[in-house]
């Protein structure tokens, strides 16, 4: 099976419009390639772009999830988290940015090539995501689950992207390669779930030959 393509719609204004809503055709973080671990919460995203960046949004149905990490860039991933890995240059550069959060909106942040390649980004910058979270809440009608669902969203600012990445143009039909994942190893049933399948044999995100392509 080959890796997934996601176009990424374009809207004119940040955020999701109402009228839109649920907006974007949600992608399902919807692979467990490790059995082993059972199985994860029920996880969509939504990515989408303005003139300005791009903005994504995860949607987890998840009951009592867990947020002890309440600073930025702690290790957030033992908690009740989402993630979104993007390399926004693959032809001509193969680090990538990991963006990490849990359920309080807490977010650690790094750049680098590959798991022992990694730096932090200053947390003192973080304002620019425009990081909004809510708390778990019951389900909603039509839900996909009988699970109360939390969500987190942000935005990328286009800019930001390119002061990291100078080959960076957000351009229609730029191709991207990235990553959407589910995770909790610390939470009462450690979990790990993404949208382009991995194919290691112990979990590892950090592996961007598993990125699916993400165009604009």
């Amino acid at each position: 099976m080959g890796q997934p393509l996601y176009k990424v719609p374009a809207l004119p204004e940040a955020g999701l419009p109402q009228e839109l809503q649920p907006g974007p055709l949600p992608l399902a973080v919807a692979s467990a390639p490790w059995p082993e671990y059972g199985g994860f919460p029920q996880t969509e995203v939504f990515l989408w772009s303005s003139a300005t960046g791009l903005h994504v949004k995860f949607q987890v149905w998840e009951s009592k999830p867990r947020t002890v990490w309440q600073h930025h860039n702690e290790p957030v991933y033992e908690d009740s988290c989402v993630e979104f890995f993007l390399q926004p240059c693959p032809a001509s550069d193969n680090r990538y940015v990991n963006f990490e959060m849990n359920a309080a909106g807490t977010l650690l942040l790094q750049i680098g090539t590959d798991r022992s390649d990694r730096q932090f980004l200053d947390p003192s910058g973080y304002t620019r995501f425009a990081i909004e979270v809510s708390g778990a809440f019951p389900p909603v009608k039509h839900s996909p689950s009988a699970d109360p669902c939390w969500e987190a969203a942000y935005t990328i600012p286009f800019d930001w992207l390119t002061s990291l990445f100078h080959d960076f143009r957000p351009t229609p039909g730029w191709e991207m390669r990235g990553n959407f994942y589910k995770c909790g190893d610390r939470t009462a049933s450690p979990h790990y779930g993404c949208w382009s399948p991995v194919t290691s044999a112990q979990p590892d995100f950090h592996r961007s030959c598993d990125f699916g392509r993400i165009i604009l």
